[in-house]
């Protein structure tokens, strides 16, 4: 396709597009040119390439999810992307899961309580601690807090998830970025968006199976006059209505879009129009599966915010 390059350096700069992870062998060919011996060569060093497409200004780190990234790691990341460019991290799941699935990737621990569920000392130590050590916290921009939808007494009682959650918040430190994603629709209420305010922290604005629009849940924060966070937060997953897996098996793999959501696109760009009004950046994160290439849908939004004027 088309990607339009030439106009994406008029893009406002409030603006930041990337990836949900960047490392898909289906780019090859249009956002990857150059030559890679090997899978684990790919892996190792794209990031670079990736960073230098003229569309992408952040990206995913999704790896983080399933294990904090380590200290060689980040130096690694940090040596092939620009002097400025900041990346949007997933949270480590033992700090966002209060109960394991029962899934044989969790061994004995699956369908256990989790005892490190909001442990901010555990956070601080594995998540924040690599950046201190590597000496590349410019790179950091938001911590993802991703946390899938929980069902139980917290669900039946929100406020209990509420109190973990401002009491984490109150305990980790305060010149990072945070950014909280919910899968719960009963969580988007009042309370939750005042405990964000007060934190500094910020919801993720995600576009996920099972949570409303993006526009229902921008407006659930309006009706608490706003987020106060110095940033907004996207991240543009799923259809609606859509499980991931059935996702996987649609798009796969991921050379092309395959399909065009106009009113997703077009709460995107209200977002986008938010962040330029109060001079905010934006983090938009696209995945794959949500359109079938994540580089084209970011191409035309971006075209369209661009010819906003």
């Amino acid at each position: 396709m088309n990607y339009k390059t030439e106009i994406a350096s008029k893009l406002p700069p409030e603006v930041l597009f990337g990836t949900s992870s960047w490392t898909y062998p289906g780019w090859r060919g249009s956002i990857y040119k150059n030559e890679y011996k090997s899978e684990k060569q790919f892996k190792a060093e794209s990031l670079g390439e990736y960073s230098n497409f003229p569309w992408f200004r952040t990206v995913g780190i999704d790896s983080s999810f399933y294990g904090p990234l380590k200290a060689k790691t980040i130096i690694n990341y940090s040596k092939q992307v620009p002097k400025n460019f900041k990346w949007v991290s997933k949270v480590w799941e033992r700090i966002t899961v209060p109960v394991y699935a029962k899934h044989p990737r969790y061994g004995s621990l699956a369908g256990k309580e989790n005892p490190d569920f909001l442990n901010a000392e555990l956070f601080k130590s594995e998540v924040i601690g690599p950046y201190e050590e590597s000496g590349t916290e410019t790179h950091a921009g938001p911590f993802v807090f991703q946390f899938q939808y929980i069902d139980g007494a917290m669900k039946n009682n929100p406020q209990i998830f509420f109190n973990r959650l401002d009491k984490f918040l109150s305990g980790v430190p305060t010149d990072f970025q945070y950014a909280i994603e919910i899968r719960n629709r009963e969580f988007i209420c009042d309370d939750y968006f005042q405990i964000l305010n007060s934190h500094k922290a910020t919801h993720c604005f995600n576009h996920w199976s099972y949570m409303p629009p993006l526009i229902e849940q921008m407006k659930a924060a309006a009706n608490v006059g706003g987020l106060t966070s110095s940033f907004y937060l996207s991240r543009v997953l799923t259809p609606l209505g859509v499980k991931y897996a059935d996702a996987v098996k649609r798009f796969e793999p991921y050379e092309k879009l395959q399909t065009r959501n106009e009113s997703l696109r077009a709460d995107i760009i209200k977002l986008a129009k938010r962040a330029i009004q109060k001079k905010a950046k934006a983090y938009i994160i696209v995945n794959n599966r949500c359109e079938g290439h994540s580089p084209g849908t970011i191409a035309e939004i971006g075209e369209k915010i661009v010819n906003l004027g």
